[in-house]
C-alpha cells in the first residue's frame, strides 16, 4: 500500500476547463465528449461518477494531454449529454453500454480507462464486457460489491431521501447535502472551476438522480466481487484515506485483482483530484507508466 501526502496542485486556465464540443450518439441519446491532445499514445479515458460531469477532471486535463491523447464524456442525463426525462432510460448496465460503444467508436485502440465513483463501476463493467477494449485501469473511490454506507443511519437516511425524492419538482439544493469534503474543495479549487460546477449540477436530469441513486445504493446491489480474477490488466485502486466505505473495501479489491495496486491518498475524501490534487496526479502518472511498462502499447 502506498500513502501520499496532501498536497495541493496549482490549478490550470480558466480556457483548459472541460467544455466538450463533440456529440457521440448511442441509443437513442448524444454523449457530449471532447478529446485533448496531439500523437497516437495510448488514449486516457477519464469516466466522472454520479452527479458528476467531465469537468470533474477539468485541473489535470491540460497536464495528462500534454503527454497522450485524453479522452472525457458526460454519462447520458449528466452535464452535457441527453436528459431522457424518465427514471426507465437510466441503469448502471446501460451506461456501461454507452461506455463501450464510445470507446469502440472513438479510441484508436485499447485505452487506460479511469473510473470514478459511479464512474468506477461502470469502467468496471465495460473492461469486464470488452477487455480487448481496455489497456489499464484505474478503480478510483469506488466499488465493485457495495455503495451503500456501513453506518446502518446514514444508509436509512439514503434510503428516506431516494424514496422520498420527486424528480418532477426538480433537483434539491446542493448544499443541504454538504459534507466534511466541501471546504476542502472550496479551498483547493479556483472559483472559476466552483462556479462552474455549480452551473453543471443544475443540468443533471433528476431522474437519472433517483434511478441512478436507488440502484447504487440499495442493499441488495449486485456483486462484481467473484469477477475480479478475470482483469488480466494493470489495476491501481486509488482512493481518499477518508472516503467510507470505498476505502475500507480497498485493500480487498487490490489484493483480489491479478495485478493490483492500492493507493491510499492521506487526508482526502472521495475526490483526491480537487482536494489533494499532487498526490492524484502522481498517483495517475504511476499508474500510467506501469501500464506503459507492462509490456503494452506506450
Amino acid at each position: 500500500m502506498s500513502n501520499v501526502p496532501a498536497e495541493p496542485r496549482t490549478a490550470i486556465p480558466e480556457a483548459a476547463a472541460t467544455d466538450l464540443t463533440r456529440r457521440f450518439a448511442v441509443d437513442g441519446v448524444e454523449l457530449a465528449w471532447d478529446r485533448w491532445g496531439a500523437g497516437s499514445g495510448t488514449e486516457l479515458v477519464l469516466c466522472h461518477g454520479y452527479s458528476g460531469t467531465a469537468h470533474d477532471f477539468a485541473l489535470h486535463v491540460e497536464r495528462l494531454a500534454a503527454d497522450r491523447p485524453v479522452l472525457a464524456l458526460d454519462h447520458r442525463g449528466h452535464g452535457r449529454s441527453t436528459k431522457l426525462g424518465r427514471a426507465d432510460g437510466y441503469a448502471i448496465d446501460r451506461l456501461a453500454a454507452d461506455l463501450v460503444a464510445f470507446v469502440e467508436a472513438t479510441a484508436s485502440g485499447p485505452v487506460d480507462l479511469l473510473g470514478h465513483s459511479m464512474g468506477g463501476r461502470i469502467a468496471l463493467l465495460a473492461t469486464l464486457a470488452r477487455p480487448d477494449l481496455v489497456r489499464s485501469l484505474v478503480l478510483m473511490d469506488t466499488s465493485p460489491w457495495s455503495f451503500r454506507a456501513e453506518d446502518a443511519g446514514i444508509a436509512a437516511l439514503v434510503d428516506a431521501f431516494l424514496a422520498a425524492f420527486d424528480p418532477t419538482q426538480g433537483l434539491p439544493d446542493p448544499t443541504l447535502m454538504a459534507g466534511p469534503e466541501d471546504a476542502l474543495i472550496a479551498d483547493t479549487t479556483p472559483a472559476w472551476w466552483q462556479a462552474r460546477k455549480v452551473e453543471l449540477w443544475g443540468t443533471f436530469d433528476p431522474y437519472a438522480l433517483k434511478a441512478l441513486g436507488e440502484e447504487l445504493f440499495r442493499a441488495d446491489a449486485p456483486s462484481l466481487r467473484d469477477r475480479l480474477g478475470e482483469l488480466a490488466l494493470p489495476v491501481t485502486v486509488l482512493v481518499g484515506a477518508q472516503d467510507h466505505p470505498y476505502v475500507d473495501q480497498a485493500p480487498a479489491v487490490a489484493a483480489e485483482v491479478p495485478d493490483g495496486e492500492l493507493v491510499v491518498v492521506e487526508g482526502a475524501f472521495h475526490s483526491p483530484q480537487l482536494t489533494h490534487q499532487q498526490a492524484w496526479a502522481d498517483a495517475v502518472d504511476a499508474h500510467l507508466a506501469r501500464a506503459a511498462g507492462a509490456g503494452l502499447a506506450p
